[in-house]
């Protein structure tokens, strides 16, 4: 793998065969339906109908394909996930499955059902045509400071510097690399009832049995990334080594910030950018950014970002995206 990240040209915005380059999207998403229409349509009318590939998890709220545009596919049986948990990557998976067995375009975006557009869609053509990678994906070796993964990849995205807080590192070190014991126990449901989970002891040594070594290392960062086709080729077809991460990754926690990574900055033939061109604001810690509002609209747009997230449904923010970017509610 080679570590640089993509230019920022004034290209055509071409794809490979000279017509204008095709955008794909993967959409996953768990609740809000509406939501999660108001980004498709919005994608829809921005990119003009792109393919669409929708993992809304059913058993968690239910959705209509009906009243999505018709480039939007949906992946079904659908499967149930959970945050944190293998399953996310899998759904992730089966959505990238669907879009590339549907279509062919030359990159791929992986959004959240929270996430909005803020970047019209010729100059995300026109940068991703001036690309010199095949992935723009957070990435960095788990434990490492801001300053060794900027000296060892290049600049990152901006938003993530959390990644790189001293508690965050170490807690990512024994995410994905440390031994653990698994204790059973009870915890509670979305709706207030209980189920058996389990509770996790980080152990102070590393796991003797991790995939990762030095022609395989571990890499990990933020799920949402873009990829161009020969990524999403690599995803898709996975190696012997790769399989056998998704079996160690499948019983450790938030799996889905590490797999992509992985997979793409171990594959030769790939180069990856450590700027995914996403906007988030985090508070100095937990599980999740903050939800966008009108305030943080000014900090975004100047970003160069293209795509922002978290959104609360209906946020007035919403409606002046659109406003700017010349794409109105239908």
């Amino acid at each position: 793998m080679q570590d640089t990240r993509s230019g920022a040209g004034v290209g055509a915005g071409k794809g490979s065969c000279g017509s204008l380059m095709e955008i794909g999207f993967v959409v996953l998403s768990h609740n809000q339906p509406q939501q999660v229409a108001r980004l498709v349509r919005t994608l829809s009318r921005l990119y003009d109908a792109p393919p669409i590939a929708c993992h809304h998890d059913t058993s968690q709220s239910p959705i209509d394909p009906g009243l999505f545009p018709s480039n939007a596919r949906f992946v079904a049986p659908t499967i149930r996930t959970g945050w944190g948990k293998w399953s996310i990557v899998e759904a992730g998976l089966a959505g990238l499955r669907l879009l590339y067995d549907k279509a062919d375009p030359d990159w791929f975006f992986l959004l959240s059902g929270a996430d909005y557009p803020i970047a019209p869609a010729s100059r995300v053509r026109t940068e991703l045509a001036q690309a010199t990678v095949q992935a723009l994906i957070d990435y960095r070796h788990p434990g490492s400071d801001a300053a060794t993964a900027a000296a060892q990849f290049g600049p990152r995205n901006p938003s993530l510097g959390h990644f790189e807080a001293p508690g965050n590192r170490e807690m990512l070190r024994a995410r994905y690399k440390g031994a653990q014991a698994w204790f059973p126990g009870l915890r509670r449901t979305p709706v207030g009832g209980l189920r058996l989970g389990r509770y996790t002891l980080h152990l102070p040594f590393e796991n003797p049995f991790h995939p990762f070594d030095a022609d395989f290392p571990c890499f990990c960062g933020d799920q949402w990334f873009a990829g161009s086709r020969e990524s999403a080729r690599a995803l898709l077809n996975p190696t012997p080594r790769e399989l056998r991460l998704r079996r160690y990754l499948s019983t450790r926690a938030v799996p889905d910030e590490c797999y992509y990574q992985t997979v793409l900055c171990n594959r030769p033939e790939l180069t990856a950018g450590r700027d995914s061109r996403r906007y988030t604001r985090w508070n100095g810690g937990g599980a999740h950014p903050a939800q966008l509002t009108l305030a943080d609209l000014d900090p975004a747009f100047a970003s160069g970002a293209w795509f922002a997230r978290k959104f609360a449904p209906d946020d007035p923010a919403l409606d002046r995206v659109d406003e700017v970017l010349g794409a109105p509610v239908a």
